[in-house]
């Protein structure tokens, strides 16, 4: 507890006035302070002489007194905001480091599927394609195509099988560039984690597979397809086809109202 505090009694002033000064709401506790911190013989009345040294107490003794709640402490209330603004900025900071760590450098790619376009960075030909074949299984199948199967980070085999870019330019001889022999690494870099065919990753447009000879080979066209499938042409209705194609003639309309359905594209995309 603070120690008391002096004060020199006025002429003509009263334990009330002093009480009403020092914001002390009953003024009997004011003389029941003094009288409790005072000595012998230093005892205050209901009117102290003028000149009289009457202990006082503290300001936060005074809001106990009052049965009051002192207000915040300048000092202490910036430094709790300080406190509260850094907490909030370590939150929002953990949220975008966790909204960060949720994101996929996959999202919005295509999976890759059979007969998918591959290119090599070190085919003197830059635009020369090969064909990825899908071995790995015969599963999962995208777009209603029989045999547009999902890519794997073990399918590793494409089409031509022999000089499959063209020419290396990593081989140059006297002749020119000797054609590429193709030495696949074990598997494809920058899979699909998410998405597993029997425990194997996915591939998606991003997805690279190095050659033991020094290329690296990515994906040109991911091989899924917008186009309408037998599916998709089995499930067309002829009126509503002949409404958006004009080289259609119109079937003949028949009692009963026809039934309408829509024509579905399906386009495999991680979102």
């Amino acid at each position: 507890m603070a120690a008391p505090i002096p004060y020199k009694v006025e002429s003509g002033e009263t334990l009330q006035d002093i009480a009403k000064k020092l914001g002390i709401k009953d003024w009997m506790l004011l003389k029941e302070y003094h009288n409790q911190n005072a000595g012998a013989g230093q005892q205050t009345s209901d009117i102290p002489y003028s000149g009289f040294t009457l202990l006082t107490p503290s300001k936060e003794y005074i809001y106990a007194m009052n049965d009051e709640v002192p207000p915040p402490d300048p000092a202490e209330e910036q430094k709790s905001a300080e406190q509260k603004q850094e907490e909030e900025k370590k939150k929002e900071d953990e949220e975008k480091k966790q909204e960060q760590s949720s994101k996929s450098e996959h999202d919005g790619k295509y999976f890759v599927v059979h007969n998918a376009k591959c290119v090599c960075d070190k085919a003197v030909n830059p635009k020369q394609t090969a064909d990825l074949q899908v071995t790995s299984h015969q599963i999962i199948v995208l777009n209603d195509h029989a045999g547009k199967f999902v890519a794997t980070e073990d399918d590793k085999t494409f089409i031509p099988p022999a000089a499959t870019f063209g020419q290396c330019k990593l081989k140059p001889s006297s002749g020119g560039y000797l054609p590429c022999a193709l030495a696949p690494a074990a598997k494809w870099s920058k899979t699909y984690e998410s998405t597993k065919v029997q425990e194997k990753n996915t591939l998606t447009e991003i997805s690279e597979l190095q050659c033991m000879v020094g290329g690296k080979i990515t994906i040109e066209k991911h091989g899924q397809t917008d186009s309408v499938s037998n599916a998709h042409a089995d499930n067309t209705n002829p009126l509503e086809l002949a409404a958006v194609n004009p080289a259609i003639k119109q079937p003949k309309k028949k009692e009963a109202a026809p039934e309408i359905e829509s024509v579905e594209i399906i386009v495999t995309q991680i979102t």
